[in-house]
C-alpha cells in the first residue's frame, strides 16, 4: 500500500494527539463547607507547582461542583479571599473527590471519594485527633510510612516526605525516599530534600554546633558562637516577616524567653530569606526584646527548609532539640530542663 507524506504525517500527527489525550483524566469537586460567607469563593491550589487549579463557589454551605482536565494527580490545598495561609490537602486525580471544608481550621475535616485520598484521610485523622505529641509523632510516621511503602510510584508520597520530615530523623527520611520509585528518587525536588537532609545528619541531635553568621540588626557582623557554645542553654528561632505562622508563633517565644531568661536560657532569632528593613519592621511592631541574626545562610548550614524552626542548644554547643514540632512540645522541654 502507497502512502504519501503527507498522508504519513497526518496519521502521527493523530497517534500523538491520541496518547496526549490518553494521559490526562478528568477530575471533578464536591463536598460542604462551614463557616461560610454566602458569597466566598474557594481557591484550589497546587501546592508543589503554585498555580491555581480552580475557584469554587460556595452556596448554602455546599461547593458548587466544578469539573476539569489535568496531565497528573496534583496536591492541593485551599484557601479563600484575605485568609492568611492554606487549608490542607488532599489529591486532585481521576474521579469525584469529595471534601468537607472548615474555613475556621487549617486542615480539611473530611477527604474521599478516590483511592488516593481515602489513603490520605488516615493522615488527616492523625492530625484532627487531639493526643500528646509523642503519640501523634508515632502515629503520623506510621501512617506516612504505609502510604510511601504501599505507593512508592505516586506523588503524593513525595509531598508527605517533604512535609513530614521534621517527625522523623533525617536517616529515617532518607530511608523513606529510597523507597520510592527510581523515577521519583531521581526527581529535582528529592535531589533537594537529600540535600537539605545530608545538611540535618551534621547537625543532629548531640552534634556540636556549626558556626552561622550574619549581621546585627545595627548591622554589625555577628554570629551563632556569639551566642551558643557559651554555658547556657540557648533557643535559636529560625523565622521571616513574611512567615505568618512564625509572627503568629513569635508572641509565645517572647513569653517563653521572659519566663527563663533569669533561669539561664537566652533566645536568638535567626531571619531566613528576608530583608533587615521587613525583620526590623516585626521586631519593632511585635516589640520583640532577643538578639536577632539578619542575612545569615541557615539553609546551607542547618539544612533549615521551613519555617518556623527552632534549635535548642545545650550550654556546651551541642545541639539538644531539633525536632521541636510544636509549643506545646517547646513548653515541655524547657520545663524539663529548667524544672527537674
Amino acid at each position: 500500500m502507497n502512502m504519501n507524506k503527507k498522508t504519513i504525517i497526518t496519521i502521527l500527527l493523530a497517534l500523538v494527539a491520541m496518547a496526549a489525550q490518553a494521559q490526562t483524566f478528568t477530575w471533578r469537586i464536591e463536598g460542604t463547607v462551614a463557616n461560610a460567607a454566602p458569597t466566598d469563593t474557594l481557591t484550589v491550589i497546587d501546592a508543589e507547582r503554585q498555580r491555581m487549579i480552580t475557584t469554587l463557589q460556595v452556596k448554602d454551605g455546599n461547593i458548587v461542583p466544578a469539573s476539569g482536565t489535568l496531565d497528573e494527580p496534583a496536591i492541593c490545598c485551599i484557601t479563600k479571599q484575605g485568609r492568611r495561609g492554606w487549608i490542607r490537602m488532599f489529591v486532585l486525580e481521576s474521579g469525584t473527590v469529595n471534601i468537607t471544608v472548615d474555613l475556621d481550621l487549617v486542615y480539611l475535616i473530611r477527604i474521599g471519594g478516590t483511592p488516593m485520598n481515602d489513603e490520605l484521610m488516615s493522615v488527616l485523622a492523625v492530625q484532627n485527633t487531639d493526643m500528646d505529641m509523642d503519640t501523634y509523632v508515632k502515629k503520623m510516621c506510621e501512617v506516612v510510612s504505609r502510604i510511601v511503602s504501599n505507593h512508592p510510584d505516586h506523588p503524593l508520597s513525595p509531598f508527605l516526605i517533604g512535609q513530614s520530615k521534621a517527625l522523623f530523623t533525617s536517616t529515617e527520611s532518607i530511608g523513606l525516599i529510597k523507597k520510592l520509585s527510581p523515577d521519583l528518587q531521581a526527581s529535582p525536588k528529592m535531589d533537594r530534600l537529600k540535600e537539605s537532609l545530608l545538611l540535618v545528619q551534621e547537625t543532629e541531635e548531640g552534634k556540636m554546633f556549626k558556626e552561622l553568621t550574619g549581621v546585627s540588626p545595627d548591622g554589625k557582623p555577628t554570629a551563632i558562637s556569639d551566642f551558643v557554645g557559651r554555658g547556657n542553654y540557648v533557643l535559636a528561632d529560625f523565622w521571616a516577616s513574611w512567615c505568618g505562622p512564625c509572627t503568629a508563633d513569635m508572641p509565645h517565644v517572647i513569653t517563653l524567653y521572659e519566663k527563663y531568661k533569669d533561669k539561664g536560657l537566652k533566645v536568638i532569632g535567626i531571619t531566613v530569606s528576608d530583608t533587615p528593613e521587613k525583620s526590623d519592621s516585626v521586631v519593632q511592631k511585635l516589640g520583640i526584646p532577643f538578639p536577632q541574626i539578619y542575612e545569615s545562610k541557615p539553609m546551607s548550614i542547618y539544612g533549615v527548609t521551613g519555617i518556623p524552626h527552632k534549635i535548642l542548644f545545650a550550654p556546651d554547643g551541642t545541639i539538644l532539640s531539633r525536632r521541636i514540632a510544636s509549643s506545646k512540645e517547646l513548653d515541655r522541654k524547657l520545663e524539663e530542663i529548667f524544672y527537674k
